[in-house]
């Protein structure tokens, strides 16, 4: 089940990198859920750094 994200403002683009680092420096193990969430993000961050910055 992959859900739709979208960054839609300079705003949430920073919040949307910010859990990303916050999710990748906590000190227990990720887990695949995680993971892929993070995924979802990147995409998303990609997408939004392509069409908007």
């Amino acid at each position: 089940m992959e859900k739709e994200f979208k960054i839609t403002s300079a705003q949430h683009y920073e919040d949307t990198m910010i859990t990303i680092f916050e999710l990748q420096e906590q000190e227990d193990p990720l887990t695949a859920s995680q993971i892929k969430e993070i995924e979802i993000m990147l995409q998303a961050a990609a997408k939004y750094e392509d069409e908007e910055l």
